[in-house]
């Protein structure tokens, strides 16, 4: 996998444990949807900047977005997390 994609998944991840919506994430970071659409692809170069906000949006350590264990669970997570998240 690689760098991009490991971001892109653990960020799918840990929005999906905190149970936020794409959207709700985006307004949270400032991002916007579709950058943060393509951020969970593995599309996105992103700068440390980003990587830095979003693991402190998650309150986690910016090194824990390049995880590979919780990269392989993301990949497990339906498509729209969204679908399954009770708001």
């Amino acid at each position: 996998m690689t760098s991009m994609q490991l971001v892109g998944l653990n960020t799918k991840y840990y929005r999906y444990q905190n149970k936020l919506t794409q959207e709700q994430f985006a307004n949270k970071t400032k991002f916007k949807v579709a950058y943060l659409s393509t951020i969970e692809t593995g599309d996105a170069n992103l700068t440390l900047k980003n990587v830095d906000l979003i693991a402190s949006s998650f309150g986690i350590k910016p090194a824990l977005l390049f995880d590979e264990s919780t990269a392989k669970l993301a990949k497990k997570l339906p498509p729209r997390v969204d679908m399954y998240i009770n708001n």
